[in-house]
């Protein structure tokens, strides 16, 4: 388990490299010299398109945008260590700011890191905050008298060009009244780019007068990135959309998205609390509904009307309202390079993957070109190990939520369902429960669905046989059925790499790890445990796999209760050690 040395980020013309003598500093820029410029972020273009722009929108853009861009330029590591909860970083940001008084209090800063460290899975998040000495020039728009139409059935919506956004705009435009105003975050690519711009024009061709596409370009200039997982591309983007809300007097945005996909139950158990993204995750828009809240100084809210919505449902949307034809202009690929030239789509990510499900589910699939996919599972052989994996994963996902009742569901999910149950809508536990998992169950169902059509369109008896096709390598042995174990080389924990937590142990270990901590003087002052800020029980956490530990995240829970509720407590003796004290507390 590597060490979580601290990435220090200086931004914008701050300079720190005499005083942090640390190989993990980098500096960002996007003003000043060409030479030293390195992230590109047209804020000035973006004020001038809608008018007017408060200065601490103006900040939180440019926060977002350089957090975004160091997300980008940090190395996370081996796609081996991402199972192995090895890609958390430690981040340490110097910006300089406008409203210097606001960004540079406890609560907003602690609101910011909270919602950080949720989305990204990143280890820690630490903010410093310089007085911003100049402003760049604006235009006449910037001026207070200036007024600029503000309608009231105005909404604002996230639109990345994927079928989730596009089906949430048509389904806004065709049943409601209301002007859209679409806002996107571009990082350069053409690719992207072309595509936002080709599916706006068509809808401003099909919706005279109801839309607006506002375009925030922000990204790295002549500088490749070394993480393309990209986990703090929603902050930007709902920060992008929050600023445009507020200057147009709304109090809420949009944002379409499945609920498979926002919530996103890790395929794999080693992949818990790692890959499995949460940018759209209900906990991530909580976060963030409360520190725009705070920014803004009015309640704001993030729609989400697609959460207990599967894939399917959302193609069906665009086919109910007879609007299939935009259906291969929108691109869903979450690969940002290396695509063939031609195609739209890598054919192999798990957003390619699912929008073939779905549009086999719904019957539609005549209309999504099979020429937008640079790989054809469905007519390819699997030559890589790679593809074979996600596509068994993602099918054997399916199987085991059709195969459990409710109460095996959560006993097997429960872990990831704690991070969920409390940040969406229901009037009882039980009945949020009931809904979440109604909608795996229908996830589960329309992936059988697919798989039937898939055979029926490309598995005919009288074809003949491919030894490397999908179905003969996966669907006809069904490997997805077999167990996770098969036909892999040997775990970390039968290499002797990892030790399991012995039974009725977990304080122990726990307590023993914390006395480390004070020991190494990583600890060195009485610290809180709540729910939402596990000061103590991440470092725990963290020192126990240090030690080769297998911590899953159910025992990451029962640590931050054994400090939340003082069965294991920090306290400061009379001579000033600092020493853990285990409280025998009735049950």
């Amino acid at each position: 388990m590597r060490e979580f040395a601290e990435h220090i980020i200086a931004c914008n013309g701050i300079h720190l490299k005499d005083d942090f003598k640390n190989s993990r500093y980098l500096e960002l820029n996007h003003e000043g010299d060409r030479g030293k410029k390195n992230v590109n972020i047209y804020l000035n273009n973006f004020v001038e398109n809608i008018y007017k722009l408060d200065n601490r929108y103006k900040d939180l853009l440019e926060i977002a945008a350089y957090i975004f861009a160091a997300d980008r330029r940090t190395y996370r590591g081996k796609p081996d260590d991402n199972e192995y909860h090895s890609w958390s970083r430690s981040f340490n940001f110097h910006l300089p700011v406008r409203d210097y008084n606001f960004w540079n209090t406890l609560e907003v800063k602690e609101l910011l890191e909270e919602a950080l460290l949720f989305m990204s899975g990143d280890h820690s998040y630490k903010f410093t905050f310089y007085k911003r000495s100049k402003d760049f020039p604006t235009s006449i728009f910037d001026d207070e008298n200036f007024t600029v139409d503000r309608p009231d059935n105005l909404k604002v919506v996230l639109f990345s060009g994927g079928i989730d956004s596009l089906a949430g705009v048509i389904e806004l435009l065709e049943t409601t009244d209301s002007e859209i105003c679409l806002v996107s975050h571009q990082t350069g690519l053409p690719g992207v780019q072309t595509t936002q711009k080709g599916l706006y024009n068509e809808i401003k061709r099909l919706y005279p007068e109801r839309c607006k596409h506002y375009k925030f370009r922000c990204g790295l200039s002549n500088t490749p990135s070394r993480d393309e997982t990209q986990r703090t591309r929603s902050f930007l983007y709902t920060s992008i959309a929050f600023a445009l809300a507020r200057e147009y007097n709304q109090d809420s945005i949009y944002i379409y998205e499945n609920g498979i996909t926002s919530i996103n139950f890790a395929e794999t158990q080693d992949l818990m609390n790692a890959r499995a993204s949460r940018t759209t995750h209900p906990q991530t828009i909580r976060k963030l509904e409360e520190l725009f809240t705070v920014i803004g100084e009015k309640q704001f809210s993030i729609q989400h009307p697609y959460l207990y919505k599967i894939k399917t449902d959302v193609v069906e949307i665009l086919k109910t309202h007879n609007r299939l034809d935009l259906l291969d202009s929108s691109v869903s690929c979450s690969t940002t390079r290396n695509k063939a030239p031609g195609t739209t789509h890598c054919g192999v990510c798990s957003q390619c993957i699912d929008r073939r499900f779905a549009v086999y589910a719904a019957e539609v699939e005549k209309y999504d070109n099979t020429g937008l996919y640079h790989f054809d599972f469905l007519e390819d052989d699997l030559e890589k190990d790679d593809i074979k994996k996600i596509l068994t994963e993602y099918i054997r996902l399916a199987q085991s939520f059709a195969n459990q009742n409710i109460d095996g569901w959560y006993e097997e999910r429960g872990s990831e369902i704690i991070d969920i149950i409390d940040f969406i809508e229901g009037s009882s536990e039980f009945e949020r429960l009931e809904k979440l998992y109604n909608l795996c169950r229908r996830h589960s169902k329309h992936i059988e669905k697919s798989i039937k059509r898939m055979r029926d369109l490309h598995d005919s008896p009288y074809k003949h046989p491919r030894p490397k096709s999908f179905f003969n390598l996966i669907i006809g042995p069904r490997v997805y059925q077999q167990k996770t174990d098969q036909n892999k080389s040997p775990s970390r924990k039968e290499k002797g790499l990892e030790k399991e937590v012995p039974s009725k142990g977990l304080k122990k270990l726990a307590k023993e790890a914390c006395e480390k901590l004070i020991k190494q003087r990583i600890i060195t002052e009485v610290l809180t445990e709540t729910k939402t800020k596990r000061n103590i029980s991440n470092l725990v956490v963290e020192q126990l796999k240090k030690e080769r530990y297998i911590i899953t995240k159910r025992n990451e829970n029962t640590i931050s209760d054994y400090f939340r509720k003082f069965e294991l407590q920090l306290r400061k003796e009379k001579n000033g050690n600092l020493v853990v004290i285990e409280n025998r507390l009735k049950r």
